[in-house]
């Protein structure tokens, strides 16, 4: 062990000057990690973590491929290859290298929630789901498994199984808002709008800042005809951004709802000023149909 001490101490002062952004120095200490051979895959790890974090990532790859050609039973560092890949979008590699980690190491069931990260972000959702099952068998209380699984359920239509999910992760981490956002959202799109209101009360309890809860819950009882309420929502999410054009506009189509034209057209020539995209948006909203023949209506879309 006194052979490998002083390069133990290239390995603390790089991972020091890595906290400070100091990566060239950094960089010097853990080349000095590659003279000792017992200590080189590990330099060449930290020489990759280090040129993915300035940004050259084909240094970082070649970096890792060294680290696994000095050290190629080392599971750890066939895993840590396949988060870079993951990382830099190479999801067909990287899926290859954790299952070559999980070759070496077969309960890894990180690899098997990454395999399912890496799997979705390329909408293959049945394999997917299916690594995402594998990680939970070795891991069933992964909070972040289960929303990641909920998400995934919810994004195909498959609402059932996202509020199983959601629930599960809620129960793991009961302090995390977007659980309950996302089950909220789910008994939205199944029209139970009394339970959807509930969760999302509660998400608010647990993160009153969020202007985009504010906005979800607007549009909720636009949907259901309750403008008065939506209007109070949307008016507390425009707290956080006045100018946001969308925002502006749904408070548009609620005044048109209440049959206030006037506060209507007001609002709806604002948000167009802000994005003319509103325009187009607003020609395709039925509610705004009642009031197509006023000049001043009209005159917005010149």
């Amino acid at each position: 062990m006194e052979e490998f001490q002083p390069y133990l101490h290239y390995l603390e002062i790089g991972e020091l000057y890595t906290k400070v952004g100091e990566y060239e120095r950094a960089l010097e200490c853990y080349e000095k990690l590659t003279e000792c051979k017992e200590l080189a895959a590990l330099g060449w790890v930290n020489m990759a973590k280090v040129a993915f974090q300035q940004g050259h990532r084909q240094t970082a790859k070649q970096y890792y491929q060294k680290a696994m050609e000095i050290d190629s039973e080392s599971y750890e560092i066939r895993y840590n290859y396949a988060n870079f890949l993951l990382d830099v979008q190479e999801y067909p590699e990287a899926i290859e290298n954790y299952y070559k980690a999980l070759e070496q190491e077969p309960n890894l069931a990180l690899a098997h929630y990454n395999v399912g990260v890496a799997y979705s972000r390329m909408e293959k959702y049945e394999e997917a789901i299916q690594s995402y099952q594998n990680s939970l068998k070795m891991n069933p209380d992964d909070y972040a498994c289960h929303f990641d699984l909920g998400i995934l359920y919810f994004e195909i239509k498959i609402l059932k199984n996202a509020v199983i999910h959601f629930q599960k992760a809620m129960e793991l981490n009961p302090k995390d808002s977007k659980c309950y956002e996302y089950i909220a959202q789910c008994f939205v799109k199944t029209n139970q709008y009394d339970i959807a209101e509930s969760f999302y009360k509660q998400a608010l309890e647990l993160n009153p800042d969020d202007p985009i809860l504010y906005y979800k819950i607007g549009d909720m009882y636009l949907s259901q005809n309750k403008s008065d309420k939506a209007l109070e929502f949307f008016n507390e999410a425009l707290s956080f951004n006045s100018m946001d054009a969308l925002l502006i506009y749904k408070k548009a189509c609620s005044y048109a709802d209440l049959d206030k034209v006037d506060e209507a057209i007001k609002e709806l020539g604002m948000a167009i000023q802000f994005n003319e995209v509103i325009k187009d948006i607003a020609l395709m909203e039925k509610t705004f149909e009642k009031m197509a023949d006023k000049p001043e209506f009209q005159e917005l879309f010149k």
